[in-house]
């Protein structure tokens, strides 16, 4: 078989498991919840007229500390059990176009457990409460609760199993760039920035509208535990402010990979470098997602966009990928700084 056939065959191969990887996703992550939760919401609806008006919608560690409507159930149920699950598959469906790995996997199972955990602890709460002339008289909230959590671990899991284990292909070498040997004396060097991709941008804006829209209705539902989305929120937006644009430097101290904001900060010297390549990369199928990351091959990856990467074998420790346009330059640069501190004989 030639070398043209043999990539072809890989090629369809890839493509036939990413198929069925992707079929699998959308019954597991979609079709599962959506079964779900239907069956929950029709019981929850036949229930309700056998609830107290208003309704215990919420317990603290004393029993029922909040009551609203009974008709909003039905609706936490869909937002919950389906409308998350349909988010987090849209998600892997737009990212997971030509690469699939265990991240995609790990969603799936996800979306099938969160379903899950909403039916036991929305129909679990509305159960309690059938009969009673007070939502005071309800019960503790707690053995729904940690039925939900099993819920949630359980149908994670079974979606796991359920979904072919589809692994990344090996990343792709990019054709090399040339560069001409450099002389005793001589320096040269490579510099570049590393952007976040629109997508992954996009990602992480949603995430923060979401989080700021639950701070805001925490601040005015409850104030005691406002500071919760707060402190999400200023998470976020430090990791989203440090890995969101890198510097990259290659030169004759070997590879730099700086955050603007100056952390943070990796260097390989060059005598730590055991070889270096230019290669096609898939952050969310390699990696699992954007930002500084380790695939599950071991690889560390500070990956912010789908395309060309730097690829580093270090010395007694792993692998580094870095994404950032130029990289078949950078990477000719550290190689023939390679190539005089190693001279073929």
């Amino acid at each position: 078989m030639t070398d043209r056939s043999a990539e072809q065959s890989v090629t369809a191969q890839h493509a036939s498991d990413l198929r069925r990887a992707r079929r699998m996703l959308v019954i597991i992550g979609l079709v599962g919840p959506a079964v779900i939760t239907a069956v929950v919401v029709a019981l929850i609806i036949a229930w309700l007229p056998s609830l107290p008006d208003p309704a215990a919608t919420h317990w603290g560690v004393g029993g029922v500390d909040r009551l609203g409507s009974p008709s909003m159930y039905p609706w936490l149920a869909i937002g919950v059990g389906l409308g998350l699950p349909v988010l987090m598959v849209g998600m892997v469906l737009a990212m997971g176009r030509t690469q699939w790995g265990g991240a995609s996997r790990l969603l799936g199972g996800m979306a099938l457990g969160l379903s899950g955990l909403s039916a036991v602890i929305n129909g679990g709460s509305v159960a309690l409460q059938r009969g009673l002339s007070e939502a005071a008289q309800v019960g503790p909230i707690w053995p729904v609760v940690t039925g939900g959590f099993c819920a949630l671990l359980v149908l994670t899991a079974v979606g796991w199993v359920l979904q072919p284990d589809v692994r990344p292909t090996p990343a792709k070498p990019l054709e090399a760039a040339h560069l001409a040997s450099i002389s005793a004396g001589e320096r040269v060097v490579w510099m570049a920035t590393a952007s976040m991709s629109r997508v992954a941008m996009l990602i992480v804006g949603l995430v923060v509208v979401l989080v700021v829209g639950i701070t805001a209705v925490m601040v005015f539902e409850a104030h005691e535990a406002f500071w919760i989305p707060l402190l999400t929120l200023a998470i976020i937006g430090f990791a989203f402010a440090t890995s969101a644009s890198f510097r990259v430097r290659a030169g004759a101290d070997g590879l730099t990979v700086r955050s603007q904001v100056g952390f943070p900060k990796v260097h390989v010297p060059l005598d730590e470098i055991v070889s270096v390549r230019a290669v096609e990369c898939h952050p969310f199928g390699e990696f699992g997602g954007f930002g500084w990351r380790i695939g599950l091959d071991g690889r560390t990856g500070i990956v912010l966009r789908t395309g060309p990467a730097i690829e580093v074998e270090r010395r007694d420790k792993r692998p580094l990928v870095v994404t950032v346009d130029g990289a078949e330059v950078g990477a000719a640069t550290l190689q023939a700084y390679l190539d005089r501190r190693d001279p073929v004989k």
